[in-house]
């Protein structure tokens, strides 16, 4: 059974990345660049001033937990993955018509709080607790 809940959660999620901006110019809607012609320096300003937002998912004890899949929605729904570190970011700047939500679990742990969370103007952070089975 969670095999089958996995692999629909998978098939849901190509789906979304499918239907999320792609157009003639690519995956990500964006005009194709020459990379031989790209300013190295205006790469890294516009890193720079890209705003961040970051979500830390950890256990009860505080401990990091590898394996989260969350996701940002607002017009549309992005999903990311959180890392070694408990954390899953995304480039984004926050606005109060963005949901977050928990979308899956890593096997021996659970979700049990609220299915959408209602994010604020200018948050840069959010932590979120699941707990173990």
């Amino acid at each position: 059974m969670k095999k089958l809940l996995a692999l629909i959660l998978a098939f849901g999620m190509v789906l979304c990345l499918c239907a999320c901006g792609a157009d003639k110019n690519g995956p990500t809607g964006n005009t194709p660049i020459d990379n031989q012609t790209q300013d190295k320096s205006e790469t890294s300003s516009k890193e720079e001033t890209t705003p961040k937002f970051e979500v830390t998912v950890t256990d009860a004890d505080g401990n990091a937990v590898k394996g989260v899949m969350v996701q940002l929605c607002k017009d549309t729904c992005i999903p990311a993955m959180t890392d070694e570190n408990g954390v899953a970011t995304f480039n984004a700047e926050i606005t109060d018509e963005h949901k977050l939500s928990v979308m899956s679990c890593p096997e021996g742990y659970e979700y049990t709080g609220e299915a959408e969370i209602y994010l604020e103007d200018g948050d840069t952070s959010y932590t979120l607790e699941i707990t173990k089975k």
